[in-house]
């Protein structure tokens, strides 16, 4: 299914430590949410910004700087249609497009082996077409969002609860 939303965005639910990442991809039409891990939201404003460098060398993606960006934030109701496991990227020169696609989590083990080689980007279960601006636009949210995770400890730099952690940098005799 090819999807072109006028808004795609990744954002969570819960507080940190305890977070739940969601894509969101909306139009007047249609919402589509999907559930997905810190990292592959990481990841793919990552590869994102890659891609619109390679594109365009002078894109803005360099020289903004990244921020929440309140239209960007879960609409209601949030209900995952399910969980991603692969994630392609491509750009389509011809349409000037941008190509994120999408792939759940296999359901069963059965699955996991025929997994093992990525699917061509056209054989993805959903393909979510961007416009330049708006890949730019998710890469600078994207960022803003990953970052606003937990504090990282003085001591040891993992990231702490907000009660604190044991840190193995005092042998775990202390909090954090």
């Amino acid at each position: 299914m090819d999807v072109h939303p006028e808004v795609f965005t990744a954002d969570y639910t819960g507080r940190p430590g305890e977070r739940t990442f969601f894509f969101q991809s909306r139009s007047e039409t249609l919402t589509l949410t999907y559930q997905l891990e810190k990292g592959q939201v990481e990841v793919l404003g990552e590869k994102l910004k890659e891609l619109l460098v390679m594109i365009d060398p002078e894109d803005a993606v360099m020289t903004e700087t990244p921020g929440r960006n309140p239209a960007f934030a879960l609409s209601a109701p949030i209900e995952p249609e399910w969980r991603v496991g692969t994630i392609g990227l491509t750009y389509e020169p011809e349409t000037e497009s941008v190509v994120v696609a999408l792939e759940p989590i296999p359901a069963t083990p059965e699955d996991l082996s025929d997994a093992d080689e990525t699917p061509d980007v056209d054989e993805f279960a959903v393909r979510i077409l961007l416009r330049t601006d708006q890949a730019r636009a998710f890469v600078l949210h994207a960022s803003a969002i990953v970052a606003e995770g937990r504090p990282l400890c003085q001591l040891c730099g993992l990231p702490m609860d907000p009660d604190g952690h044991k840190c193995p940098a005092s042998n775990g005799h202390r909090l954090g």
